[in-house]
């Protein structure tokens, strides 16, 4: 475990990091410029994890979690087990903050100033606390093994439509640091760029993530937990999307909704249309885009890039259980690359439920509200 979250983390966090700079014109190499960096960065989640931070000088600076429903997670998980906390407070932490730092800046460096296992009670500050510092020195920056790799990639190198900000907001971060930074203090236009590219950076994640997997232990074992991981989170990140926008039947209306929703198929990146043919019937299909051709492997996605009903059998299924997908070239729009149709069997029995989907819902990820409002579907 601890290999495959630092293949993953060390492999994707470096690249995605600089991309969240270049969004926001930030090009200083100071502490500040890290500390936006977390702000921004996608395994951070506002509200979910509740950083708090300190910056005093540009060589210098602390940040903190009042609350980390991450580490809360890991002891419902496992009962608190002090050697689970080291895992992922102390062996994953420690290299993967290190990578995240100094791809701003070489000679940066993260420390601990107290973390997990406390052996009691939390402190009355929060879980953990860290100092990051600059040196005087710079160092050979140290990242993972399948960085390189996913940088090189079109995901990596890809970018988004620019739009011309407007006047309800900042137009990008690169003015001075804000203690209390929020998404809402983004103008709407670069708001709408920053969530593409917080679907962009989950992907490099999978990305790096399998090909951690492919490397250790082959294309058989990639393309079962493709499925295996659908099924797990779908149930949990569609039930906030439905709660979110008010999605609330099980028709074919709704899948395709969720299918338009869903943060793996990355905006502009990956090209997809959906059609509803009747209440039983509809199509999903793929158009020409930089994600057919990009790499050996690329996630939960890879295999319907590929054409393949693995992931998107698991993620419709999810929606509705009586729901069945299966490859339809012969209905093909025009333009299109790969074409699915998705066919809802009122006489068919339901597919279980995934046995991990309650563990990757525990401790609040599920019912969490992150939002000050609801949408609806319409809005």
């Amino acid at each position: 475990m601890i290999r495959q979250a630092l293949d993953e983390w060390m492999g994707a966090s470096p690249v995605y990091n600089a991309r969240n700079r270049a969004l926001h014109n930030i090009r200083s190499k100071g502490v500040d410029t890290i500390m936006k960096g977390f702000q921004l960065d996608t395994g951070a989640p506002n509200m979910w994890l509740k950083f708090q931070f300190d910056v005093p000088s540009v060589a210098r600076g602390h940040f903190w979690l009042t609350s980390c429903d991450a580490y809360h997670h890991v002891r419902a998980l496992t009962n608190a087990d002090p050697a689970s906390e080291r895992q992922i407070c102390l062996y994953m932490e420690d290299p993967t903050f290190d990578a995240t730092v100094m791809v701003v800046n070489p000679a940066a460096r993260c420390r601990p100033v107290f973390r997990p296992p406390h052996g009691g009670d939390l402190p009355a500050a929060g879980p953990c606390r860290w100092e990051v510092t600059i040196g005087e020195t710079l160092a050979a920056a140290e990242f993972g093994t399948f960085t390189d790799e996913v940088r090189a990639s079109p995901a990596g190198q890809s970018s988004f439509r620019e739009e011309a900000p407007g006047d309800d907001g900042l137009a990008d971060y690169s003015g001075p640091f804000k203690r209390d930074f929020r998404l809402e203090d983004l103008c709407h236009s670069t708001l709408k760029t920053q969530v593409k590219e917080f679907a962009l950076d989950l992907h490099l994640l999978q990305r790096a993530s399998y090909l951690s997997l492919l490397n250790g232990f082959g294309h058989a074992v990639v393309e079962e937990l493709i499925s295996e991981h659908c099924a797990a989170m779908a149930p949990v990140y569609q039930a906030r999307i439905r709660r979110l926008f008010g999605i609330e039947s099980d028709d074919m209306t709704a899948i395709l909704k969720l299918l338009q929703l869903d943060h793996h198929f990355v905006p502009e990146y990956l090209a997809i249309g959906v059609a509803l043919q009747d209440e039983a019937h509809g199509l999903f299909w793929i158009n020409q885009c930089d994600a057919l051709a990009d790499g050996r492997t690329m996630g939960v996605i890879g295999a319907t890039l590929a054409g393949y009903t693995t992931g998107l059998q698991q993620l419709v299924q999810s929606a509705n259980p009586r729901a069945r997908v299966r490859p339809a070239p012969e209905q093909k729009p025009p333009g299109a690359i790969h074409c699915f149709q998705i066919h809802i069997d009122p006489t068919a029995d339901p597919i279980a439920p995934s046995t991990w989907a309650e563990l990757t819902g525990m401790n609040g990820l599920l019912e969490a509200d992150l939002s000050h409002h609801t949408y609806s579907y319409e809005d």
